[in-house]
Formats: C-alpha cells, structure tokens, sequence
C-alpha cells in the first residue's frame, strides 16, 4: 500500500478517494452475489460512483485553486444528478418522452458531464466524436441524400440519451462495463497488488535462459501472460516492459526493437485467454455470446499472434547475434508454490465458467480465491496490499465506466437517427460486394477510431453498423464481432497515435515513429489473422472440416514465417535481396490462400518460394562458415 500511503501523506483528503473506491468495488462485488437493486439503479450507482471516482482524483491531482474548485463542482453535480435518478427512477420510467424541465435540465448535465469526464480519462477523441454524434442528426435532417438522417426534437433527444434511462447513457455500453468489465479489472488490479506478476517474471527469465534471444524472449512471453491478467495494452508495456526493455538494450537490442517487440508482445494480452482484455468483455456483454465460447474461440488466434512475434524475435537476435541469457537460479520450491498460487484462480475461473455462472460471479471467486491463495506465501499479503489493489481496480473501472457511457450516447445516435443502417449499406455499396474491400473498408475504420488508445469504443460504435454489413454479406455472426474486436485491439499499435508503441517508445528512450512502424511488423499476425479467420473459420473452432483446418494453420504459420523473414532479413545468416523477394512474394501467396476460397495452388506456390529462399539463404550460410 506504499503508493497510497505516499498520496495520503502529501494530501490527507486522499483518503476519502481510497474510502470511496473500496465502497465501489465492495458494491460491485456484493451486486455479483446479492440482488442489491433493480437493474436501472444498479446501472446509476455504477455511472455515479464512476463519476465521483473520476472527478475526485482529479480534484485530489490538481494544484491550482481554480482547476480544484471546478471539478469540486463537478463532483457534487454528478452527485446531485445521478442521486436524482436513484431516487426518481421509477417515475422517470413512467413518464419516459413526457418528462418534466427538471428531468430534462438532469439529464442535459449528466450528458454533458459524462463528456466531460470521458475527456479526462481518454482525451479529446471520444467526446468530440459523441458532441458530432449527438448534433449531425439536427443538421442531417436538412441534407440532402445520402446524408439526410431522422433527428428527434431536444426534449425527445435529450430522454433518448440519458433521462429516458433506456437508450444512450444507460443503454447497451453501460451494463457492459458494470456486469462484465469492473470486476475483472478489479481481479487484475488485486492480482498486481499482491506481486502476482513476479512469478511471470521469474518464469520468462528461466525460459529465455534456454532460447536465442533472451530477454527479447523473455518479454514475449511475461507479456503474454501478464496481458492475459491486467487486459491493458498500455499497462502491460508499463509492467512488463520497465523491466524487459532495459534488459534487451543492454543485451544488444537497438532502442527501437527493444520498444517493438515490448509493444507488439503487450498488445497481444488483449486477444490472449483465458481473461483476454476489456473489448472481449464488451463483446460478450452487448452479444450475448458467452464468455467461454469466446475464450475458446480465442485460442489458435492468439497462439498463432505469439508465433509471428516469436519468431521476430528469434530471426532478430540472430542478425543480431544476441544469445541465451544466463541461467536464473530459483528455487524449485518457491516456483511451484508461485504456480499455485497463479493457476488456481485461473482454474476456478473456467470451471466456474464451464459450469455456467454469470461473469460477475465469477469475477467475485477470482478476486476471492486470488487474495486466499496468496496467504499460503512466506510473506504473506498486507491488507493494504488488497486495499491498494480494490482502489487502484476501481480507479481504472471508473474510467470504462463514464467511457461506457460516453459510447452508448454514440450507439443511441447511430441507431436511432438511422445512420446505422445507412452506413451499413455504405459499406456494401462502397466494397461493390467483395467481402475483402468490405473488410479493409472495417479495419481502416477500426484503426482510426481506435488508434488513440479506445479499442473499446470502437468496437462498440462499429457493432451498430459493421457487424451487420459482414452478417449480410454470409460472415458468421461470432466470426464478425471477432474481426472487428481484433481490429479495434491492434490499433494499439497503429500509427499516428499507437498507444502502446508510444509507451514503449518513452520507456526505451526510441523515436517513436521508428518503434511504430517496427511494432506493426512485429505484430503483422495481429493484422492478417482476422482476415484468415474469416475466411477459413477453422481458426476459431468455427469449422469441422478438419483437412482444411489443419492445411489453413499450416498455412497461417508459414505465412507468418516468411513475412518475418522478409522483415527482419534474416534466417540462418543476411539474407539478400532475392531471397528477400521470394519470402515476401511466398507469404502473400500463403496469405491469399485464405482469401481465394482455400485454393490449394497458393498454398503450394507459396511453401516452394520459401523453401527456395530457405535453400539459397541455408547455402550461403554454411559457405560463409566453412571459409
């Protein structure tokens, strides 16, 4: 509990934000056992203690007389607002599109006052997106087609994104983040609190000690399993990567590579089961589709992204002539206890899972058997250490939390206005009919909505239209949702505003458009398996057709082979230009199995380009050794 002890000691009134993030995750964590409310005033406590949480730190952070006076304000007014609802709710349902000037000017404060906290979480990108949302259907109604959209006059707007407690505000986002979301990051938060990512380090270490490229592997795979828990790009970079990137520049790693690789490997936790990041929450709380089937799902994708940055990595220490890294001496003993220690909440998890529970109860048991566990440890955790970890949990809820609300403001717009479905048919009329244009046409989207940090809101805002364009076009209808949640996931690492690569990028001293681009060669799987999965849907267990299964992860593993080749240019020594052409013209032939309808030829013609280059490069290797 350092961290919040050091905040109590420079600003005493800290402890009424540790106080009010206990009662928020105590709530939720009760609300997963116990039928506390009603949905509506659940979903409000959640927004309220949101809004507190968000505007009290700021108000604890900011130094000026001036800046903490405003967001005071804004603390009581969310306060006032929200604890209006809860008293009110009943009533506001009944007279929902007849609401009174009081309603009215409530719900015109808490839209504007969830922009305003969303803007102080995630910046400006969000909220100037949901004040255009909210104000296009008003010009739209005036343009001609195929602009023109159906627009509501301002009470009716207004009820329709917050008051009416139906749609916007409170509709599909909102349960998202309370039901599904919150309390697995609280899970994460604790499990951090309590030195849960230690064993990971401890692990990574001893099995780079026995893989060329040492701590580049080592990141790769602490990465991999910290994101699995924490299910933040830019906060597995900050964990894992504090260590890992010193680590690997001091083993020979150029700053940008060393960024790269740290970058790539932490966005992968997102798509990495068994608790993945918070876009497949989303997915599983606005679809429907449960959360195992989706971590199942999950499974060959994602061990197929770790294959593509493996392999960067172990091609890079080659040219780079980086080894293994010396032996880690542990104690058997205290790995296996630590193993323990980690795989049990992770077993209660998808037995709990399997068995059928709802995810908030299953949170509730992780979060209850991780604390328990930890007890078995020599040094056993503090309380403090929990409490650290139920605040630092919530603080980050929150955050979703007003996002949440934010994007649902979005989604009401688009649906209601029409423009939903208009931009749905936009999609086919623009791709002419071919799924790949459609697909590029959705990435494209993906990326920039999603390129400054809000994976989840763009997969929340392209459900409304994107999904439905893709079902129409004969995509599955959990093979869409899977596209456009892999998509919004690795803009994380798409360029001009790649989250995690800036984050890396600072960490390791790097220029960032440099670490950028080398992080999108380094997670090229990230890019090209949504396209692979769609089109064979083997991949995610989607198919029994078991011969074109097994050819299409061939395919899917060589083709990420070659391209990492291409890359990096290297295999067993330099590769030269040729053989650089050939692996690069080999792997997007493999890639084009996958969209030319699993046509053999490609996949043939492809294998016989690299094993030319293979052979070639494999030559002049052993002609350089021997002379």
């Amino acid at each position: 509990m350092s961290n919040l002890i050091e905040e109590v000691r420079k600003n005493k009134p800290y402890i009424i934000f540790i106080f009010l993030g206990l009662i928020m995750s105590i709530y939720h964590m009760l609300s997963s056992q116990i039928l506390l409310q009603a949905p509506k005033p659940h979903l409000n406590t959640h927004l309220g203690l949101s809004l507190l949480v968000v505007f009290l730190d700021g108000f604890l952070k900011r130094k000026d007389q001036l800046g903490r006076l405003f967001l005071l304000t804004l603390t009581i007014i969310a306060f006032i607002s929200t604890g209006y609802i809860q008293l009110s709710w009943k009533e506001l349902e009944n007279r929902a599109y007849f609401n009174t000037n009081l309603d009215l000017l409530i719900g015109a404060i808490l839209i504007i006052i969830v922009i305003e906290a969303t803007r102080r979480e995630f910046g400006w990108v969000l909220p100037i997106l949901t004040i255009i949302a909210i104000c296009y259907p008003f010009i739209g109604k005036h343009l001609p087609e195929p602009f023109r959209c159906t627009a509501y006059d301002l009470p009716q707007t207004i009820s329709n994104l917050s008051i009416g407690l139906v749609n916007g505000i409170f509709g599909v986002a909102l349960p998202t983040s309370a039901n599904f979301i919150f309390l697995f990051v609280i899970f994460g938060a604790v499990l951090q609190s309590m030195g849960g990512t230690r064993i990971f380090m401890i692990l990574a270490r001893l099995l780079a000690s026995r893989i060329r490229g040492g701590p580049g592997m080592m990141a790769v795979i602490s990465s991999s399993i910290v994101g699995s828990i924490t299910g933040s790009a830019a906060a597995n970079v900050v964990i894992t990567g504090s260590f890992t990137i010193p680590l690997m520049k001091k083993m020979g790693y150029r700053p940008e590579h060393a960024a790269g690789i740290e970058a790539a490997a932490s966005t992968g936790g997102l798509i990495m089961p068994p608790v993945m990041g918070i876009v497949a929450f989303g997915m599983a709380g606005l679809t429907g589709i449960p959360y195992l089937k989706i971590i199942t799902m999950a499974v060959i994708p994602a061990l197929l992204y770790y294959w593509g940055v493996g392999l960067y990595v172990y091609l890079r220490s080659g040219k780079l002539q980086i080894g293994k890294m010396p032996d880690e001496k542990v104690e058997m003993k205290e790995i296996l206890l630590s193993l323990l220690i980690f795989v049990t909440p992770f077993a209660i998890i998808l037995s709990l899972l399997i068995k059928g529970y709802s995810v908030m109860y299953v949170a509730f048991w992780a979060i209850i058997s991780s604390i328990l566990v930890n007890f078995l440890k020599k040094e056993r955790p503090k309380i403090g250490d929990i409490i650290e970890g139920l605040v630092n949990g919530a603080r980050a809820g929150a955050g979703i939390g007003v996002s949440a609300a934010c994007i649902g403001m979005v989604m009401a717009t688009l649906t209601l206005s029409g423009l939903g479905v208009k931009l749905s048919s936009g999609i086919m009329t623009w791709s002419c009919g071919y799924l790949f244009l459609a697909l590029l046409i959705i990435a494209a989207i993906c990326f920039i909505l999603g390129c400054a940090g809000a994976a989840l809101t763009a997969y929340f805002i392209l459900s409304v239209f994107a999904v439905p364009a893709l079902v129409k076009m004969k995509v599955g209808f959990e093979e869409a949702n899977f596209f456009v949640m892999y998509m919004a996931s690795f803009a994380f690492v798409t360029p001009p505003v790649a989250m995690a690569s800036l984050v890396a990028a600072k960490l390791a001293n790097a220029q960032y458009m440099k670490t950028a681009i080398e992080s999108m060669k380094i997670a090229i799987g990230g890019f090209l398996i949504p396209f692979m999965f769609i089109y064979s849907p083997f991949l995610l267990l989607q198919s029994k057709d078991l011969f074109q299964g097994v050819i299409s992860i061939l395919s899917s593993m060589i083709c990420l082979f070659a391209l990492e080749i291409n890359f990096v240019g290297y295999l067993f020594t330099t590769c030269r230009l040729l053989e650089r052409i050939l692996t690069g013209i080999g792997g997007v032939l493999l890639f084009l199995y996958f969209v030319m309808g699993s046509k053999i030829i490609f996949f043939i013609l492809g294998l016989l380009l690299l094993l030319i280059a293979t052979i070639l490069n494999w030559k002049r290797s052993n002609e350089t050794m021997g002379g």
